[in-house]
């Protein structure tokens, strides 16, 4: 599942966000980078400003979410996000 955190207002980076998590036993990953992004776009066609591809790429942060997973593993990432982000 993927989160958008707008990670200024919690006055924390996305690294410290990871990491805080990570700590927790909840790991992370940050999918979908924008093409605009991409090694073969950028040097086949050149940098493109893609503010909006920008702005959610710059917000998402890929959480655990899988048909087998047991309540209490959501339970887990849910109260993790709440205690890291200040909610």
């Amino acid at each position: 599942m993927v989160a958008l955190i707008d990670f200024a207002a919690v006055g924390r980076t996305r690294r410290q966000v990871v990491d805080a998590l990570k700590a927790r036993g909840v790991g992370t990953q940050v999918h979908y980078i924008p093409v605009n992004r991409q090694p073969y776009y950028v040097n086949r066609y050149g940098p493109l400003d893609l503010p909006g591809a920008n702005a959610w790429y710059e917000a998402c942060l890929s959480l655990p979410l899988y048909p087998g997973m047991a309540d209490e593993d959501v339970d887990k990432v849910a109260g993790a996000m709440k205690d890291v982000l200040g909610l």
